[in-house]
């Protein structure tokens, strides 16, 4: 009997086996026989898999992760596919880290004026209009009320 259970397989790879089924169901792993009702896998699935979670962990999308493996095991070189999806992804995530950076930078400047005692009209008409009109007592207050 060769290969290594579903079970066997998800103990080696560190996957959970109901995530195994779900790439199976996906496509992104090839059929199994069954040999008395047990499927077997052998060692092209584990590199499969080894594949599939290093690109999960890049943020690679499971139809993204179909395409990198089609190329993978390909007949021509894969080299090409990824590169050209391994730098749009570096793309996305710093777009992505530009967002954050810009949604902190607000989150930022609105703490700022935490210490002015902002009632719900000047709270709103900074919303709107990005401008803060402050008033003289300094605190913080927990909720909006008036």
């Amino acid at each position: 009997m060769d290969g290594v259970t579903i079970g066997q397989l998800a103990a080696h790879t560190g996957l959970s086996i109901s995530a195994i089924r779900f790439y199976q169901r996906r496509g992104l792993l090839p059929a199994r026989q069954t040999n008395g009702g047990w499927q077997r896998f052998g060692p092209d699935t584990m590199a499969r898999l080894t594949v599939i979670k290093l690109a999960k962990d890049c943020g690679f999308t499971l139809d993204e992760i179909a395409v990198l493996l089609d190329a993978l095991y390909g007949p021509t070189s894969p080299t090409a596919t990824w590169q050209a999806m391994g730098e749009a992804k570096l793309a996305e995530i710093d777009a992505q880290a530009a967002r954050l950076q810009q949604m902190r930078r607000l989150l930022t400047e609105a703490l700022s004026y935490c210490h002015l005692d902002l009632d719900r009209s000047q709270i709103i008409a900074t919303a709107s209009t990005g401008l803060i009109v402050p008033r003289t007592t300094h605190h913080c207050r927990a909720e909006l009320s008036t």
